[in-house]
């Protein structure tokens, strides 16, 4: 017997394709340098009380309705998890480097990659393993049918990127035996804040940012329809929102046009957010359209560089991204 020690855990994910929550092949993907992962499994049970018992305690158990939710953290090195967050991307360019556009799909689209009436959204599959001394003390769970939530990308000053990504499955399965194995790629340098730069409207740069989080929920609803089965049905998105947040140093160059033409005076604008780690063969712009700036804070402390946080709440946001993988699609997961 030993005790399950974090340096041993494993995460990796596959693609679903054919039918929703069915992973495409055995192929299972690096997902990046993952720090952390945290799966909510509830039964659900029902707690039952009826006369007779001749007590005030429980008078029976039943098994619920299973629902499946989990959160993962990890260093970006690529960007397959924003096209399970927006829904659609068209991979192109040939030979390397490769391009990706990513864009948004809304309820009357379907899925290229999955079939099915009820219009399923993109999914993946995660596997989660803690391994033991020996291969049958391994503790390994597999969730399908996983659709992103929520995606946060985070970006502090000195520091790698994170991306949080909260997502909801269908169904899990314990695993034991042998983990699996995983064509790895921790010899590609993550994300840093050096490769970012934050373009508000689009081209004007603003070079005194701190830190920066960009979100997207698509605000997924479970159903547990009476159709013979304790599993939830497709997730349904409903309404998708974004928000930008960023934290920058004060200048009398930028704070005017922020307050009065974008905060006060409510003008709509275009942002984006540049990620470039090598020109061409490693970017990602994310681009975010028909913006508003909800809030803008400016704190008068009597000491230190002042500092604002901007609120801003882009309408559309998508995505193009170039890197040395050819597909990030479903059909050919390399």
């Amino acid at each position: 017997m030993a005790r399950f020690v974090g340096d041993q855990n494993r995460l990796t994910f596959a693609y679903e394709s054919g039918t929703y929550a069915n992973p495409t092949g055995t192929t299972l993907q690096w997902v990046g340098l993952v720090t952390s992962h945290e799966l909510d499994e509830n039964p659900n049970v029902l707690e039952i009380r009826y006369a007779n018992t001749g007590n005030r305690n429980v008078g029976l158990f039943v098994d619920g309705p299973l629902d499946y939710e989990g959160t993962f953290t990890f260093h970006p090195q690529q960007w397959e998890m924003m096209v399970f967050a927006l829904g659609s991307n068209v991979d192109g360019g040939s030979p390397s480097p490769y391009s990706h556009t990513i864009s948004e799909v809304n309820s009357a689209s379907g899925n290229a990659f999955t079939s099915g009436t009820l219009l399923p959204f993109m999914s993946f599959t995660i596997e989660d393993w803690k391994q033991g001394p020996v291969t049958g003390e391994n503790f390994g769970r597999r969730v399908q049918g996983c659709i992103v939530n929520s995606l946060a990308i985070n970006g502090a000053e000195g520091e790698p990127l994170s991306v949080e990504v909260n997502y909801f499955a269908q169904s899990g399965t314990f695993l034991s035996g042998a983990l699996p194995t995983i064509e790895a790629d921790p010899g590609t340098v993550p994300f840093l804040w050096q490769h970012c730069q934050i373009h508000i409207p689009s081209g004007t740069i603003y070079n005194e940012v701190k830190e920066f989080s960009w979100n997207i929920n698509n605000n997924l609803e479970r159903r547990h329809y009476l159709n013979g089965s304790r599993v939830a049905s497709i997730p349904v998105p409903l309404n998708r929102d974004y928000e930008f947040s960023v934290t920058l140093d004060a200048t009398s160059e930028r704070t005017n046009t922020l307050y009065n033409q974008y905060f006060l005076g409510g003008s709509t604008f275009n942002a984006m957010l540049s990620i470039i780690a090598s020109t061409g063969s490693r970017e990602m712009f994310l681009v975010m359209s028909g913006c508003k700036m909800l809030d803008m804070t400016s704190s008068s402390p009597m000491e230190g560089v002042q500092e604002q946080t901007l609120t801003i709440k882009p309408q559309t946001c998508s995505a193009v991204v170039s890197d040395t993988t050819q597909y990030l699609n479903p059909w050919n997961p390399t």
